[in-house]
């Protein structure tokens, strides 16, 4: 949960020194010294909070246009994908994210960061689930997106480049995807530490550091797991000098996939190896860092689907193969990790302790402040209306608090609670 008395410190120094600055002007209040206060209506429809005297609450500015729609869209769809993963993933901690309490005695807080524009809850469980739900894959993917750039920048940093390395191998629409996974692992473990081969051809090409990636894909051949692999050399490399590295790392690949029990991988398909700032068609807009880890947020290429596609299709139609075929996926994967560095790579580029999944989830309020609380039945109100997304949406926003509270107090009445005079802590 949040933490008034602790401030944790995350960002660039520009930011911090921001934050810095907000801390001089005061503490943030306690949770339970703050004012309780009142939704009022007067029955046209209007909604806003006032304190204990009558004093209307909120900021007075709107920052509504700092982030764009494109981007509050975003938050909604992810929190709709949620609500999707929730019925098709029985049993799950991902059916209790962003919906159940942490202290089953408390309410929801809301957050915002005005550095980042962005809302938060306090007091929900988060599940961490990588694999299975967006909500939590974004905020995951985005930490491990700077842990990769700052990799990249340290090297750079070094006189060294970076290439792009994707490995694949022959699959089918019949294919036993947990036993594909199996053996694609085998033989990308030959492949970076196993055979002699391939110990050589690291030698041979000065590779000194690696970053790899699992990804998987849906398309009219099956299921498509590949790996992404930055490969960190201490050179400059030319296009000219692509193809011969290409074709001496794909004899070594293809030797590993045969002896790992694999069919022989295509020449053409089987292994691809891009110049880091050349592989921006490939990349698209995002750069080589999001390419290792926004997975969950890129759109399949035609006739391929991610899995969250997939997702994307059940939540607009519910339809039963598509459900069917994301609980295959997600029981065949789970617990997988998602991003392997080198052995030693992460101490060099930063002596911070890494942190887990569930660690990065967990903090996401870093300098928020505490703009209200929900209690018990309004927060049941509002995520049984499935307003959990939007409800975060409009609080960034709106910081005068209208556009939030008008919609709490639109799913108060949609669940036949609502009262003139509902209280919240603000």
């Amino acid at each position: 949960m949040y933490d008034q008395n602790s401030i944790k410190q995350s960002g660039s120094e520009k930011e911090r020194g921001r934050m810095n600055e907000e801390l001089r002007r005061g503490p943030t209040p306690e949770l339970n010294a703050l004012p309780t206060c009142k939704l009022l209506t007067d029955g046209s429809g209007k909604v806003w909070a006032v304190d204990e005297n009558g004093k209307p609450l909120g900021n007075t500015t709107d920052n509504s246009a700092i982030r764009t729609q494109q981007g509050f869209q975003a938050i909604k769809e992810r929190f709709k994908l949620l609500d999707s993963a929730r019925k098709i993933l029985d049993g799950e901690r991902t059916q209790h994210c962003f919906y159940n309490r942490v202290d089953k005695n408390d309410g929801v807080g809301v957050t915002f960061n005005k550095f980042r524009n962005k809302a938060n809850y306090t007091n929900v469980m988060r599940c961490a689930n990588a694999w299975g739900c967006p909500v939590c894959a974004a905020i995951i993917s985005e930490h491990r997106k700077c842990e990769v750039k700052d990799a990249m920048d340290w090297w750079k940093k070094q006189g060294g480049s970076v290439l792009l390395l994707t490995l694949t191998v022959p699959h089918y629409s019949d294919t036993d995807i947990k036993q594909l996974k199996k053996d694609l692992k085998k033989a990308y473990g030959k492949f970076f530490k196993g055979v002699r081969a391939s110990k050589d051809m690291f030698e041979r090409w000065q590779i000194k550091h690696y970053i790899s990636c699992f990804e998987i894909t849906h398309g009219l051949n099956g299921f498509h797991p590949h790996y992404h692999v930055l490969l960190f050399v201490p050179y400059s490399l030319g296009k000219q000098s692509l193809p011969g590295i290409k074709q001496d790392m794909y004899k070594v690949w293809k030797d590993c996939c045969l002896k790992s029990g694999l069919d022989e991988p295509n020449e053409k398909h089987g292994l691809d190896l891009q110049a880091g700032n050349d592989a921006a068609n490939y990349v698209a807009k995002w750069g080589l860092e999001h390419e290792m880890t926004k997975g969950h947020i890129k759109k399949g290429k035609e006739n391929s689907r991610t899995p969250f596609d997939i997702l994307r299709s059940y939540s607009a139609s519910e339809n039963e193969a598509d459900a069917n075929l994301f609980k295959l996926y997600y029981f065949a994967f789970k617990g997988t990790r998602q991003l392997n560095w080198s052995k030693g790579l992460k101490k060099l580029v930063s002596k911070a302790e890494e942190k887990t999944d569930q660690e990065i989830v967990d903090d996401t309020d870093n300098v928020a402040e505490l703009l209200f609380k929900l209690d018990i039945e309004m927060w049941h109100a509002v995520r049984k209306q499935k307003k959990q997304g939007e409800l975060l949406v409009a609080v960034a926003e709106d910081q005068t608090l209208k556009k939030p509270m008008e919609l709490i107090r639109q799913c108060l009445a949609d669940q036949g609670l609502l009262q003139q005079n509902y209280r919240v802590q603000i």
